[in-house]
This record gives C-alpha cells, structure tokens and sequence, in this order.
C-alpha cells in the first residue's frame, strides 16, 4: 500500500510546486506590464513550462488572474493579521490599516489584479467573486478597529455605515492616483489619515 501511496504524493507535490511557478510568473508580469495585454504565453515562458503545462493546472488566462489574486491577497491578508494584531491603540492599527491598504507605487501587482476586477465588477466572473470575498475580510478589519476606537473613546462615536462606506471610497480613489502616477504613497497616506481624523477626531491619526 505504501508503494502505491507515495508516488502519488509525489505527483501532488510535483503539481503543487508547479501551480506556484505560475503564479509567481503571473505576479512578475502583472507588475511589469497591464493586466489586458498578458497572455498565457508569457506565463509559461516566465515559469519555464509550455503553455499546454500550464493549462493542464489552470483552465483558462483568466483563472489564472483569479488564483494569481487570491494568492497574493492571502499573503498580504496573513501579514495584515500579524501587524494588526501587534498594534493596540485604535489609531495606530487604524494607520497600520491604511498603509497596508494602499498600493506600494505604480507597479502593484495586487492593485492593478483589483482594478482589473472592478472592471469585471457587473459580471459574475471569477475575478469579480475573488473581489467581493477578498473586500469582506479587508471591511471586517477596518469595522472592528473603528468600533474598539469608539469603545474606548478614542474616537467619536460615528455610525459605521456611514463612515466606512465613504473612507473606503476615499482610499480605492487615493489607490488609483498612487497607480497612474499622480500621488506617492507617503502622500495618500496622509490625506487618507487627515481625513479620519477629521471624521474620528482621534489623535496621532495625522
């Protein structure tokens, strides 16, 4: 039994090991050039395999994108547990929060994968349904540090169906100016926090 077993668990590594080449390939040249313009071709060049390898892991360009997304949200999603999590006072996680959120610079690959699902977003597409479950896990952090700021008084009390719905608008439009050039990111960050605090009168947010 064991001389059946464990060439299969070979052939699962092997396939698990493979499947990451191309998603760390898709992630390379999402950050090098737009997401339309990026073919299957050039995933399986970057990865070292022919395209027919690649489609035998993944269907199509676009569930490639999709799990591409996934991936790397995952992993920002484990790092923003860690940083929040070793942040006590609201406005400190608050602009732990922001700075994470908001793309490194122009060549964000998870930011351009987002813009690429908002452009889906009236489909029922892979990205667009990646999207909306990626946003729950980033709202439910942002919900709770808002409420442990009200809780303790750090914050004023504000209603959070008001307030979150228009500070995540406020940080998806500062997202884009950082990714067409206009703002860097130290300066979203600012406005981003200049707002809170203007919204949440808590101190340090500035």
């Amino acid at each position: 039994m064991a001389e059946l077993t464990e060439p299969r668990g070979r052939t699962q590594e092997r396939g698990r090991l493979a499947r990451r080449r191309v998603l760390e390939a898709a992630l390379e040249i999402i950050a090098e050039r737009p997401v339309s313009e990026i073919q299957v071709q050039q995933i399986a060049e970057r990865a070292g395999m022919s395209p027919a390898r690649v489609l035998y892991y993944f269907e199509s360009r676009d569930q490639i994108l999709a799990e591409t997304f996934r991936w790397s949200e995952r992993d920002l999603a484990e790092r923003r547990a860690g940083e929040l999590a070793a942040v006590t006072a609201p406005a400190a996680r608050l602009a732990a929060y922001v700075r994470l959120y908001l793309p490194e610079d122009r060549h964000d690959p998870s930011w351009k994968l987002w813009l690429e699902a908002w452009l889906r977003s009236t489909s029922a597409s892979e990205m667009s349904r990646t999207a909306d479950a990626i946003d729950s896990g980033w709202t439910r952090d942002l919900t709770a540090i808002v409420a442990d700021g009200v809780a303790d008084g750090t914050f004023r009390a504000v209603r959070a169906e008001e307030f979150l719905p228009t500070f995540n608008a406020l940080l998806d439009g500062l997202a884009v100016h950082v990714l067409i050039g206009r703002l860097g990111k130290a300066q979203a960050v600012q406005a981003a926090l200049a707002e809170a605090a203007e919204k949440l009168g808590g101190p340090g947010l500035r």
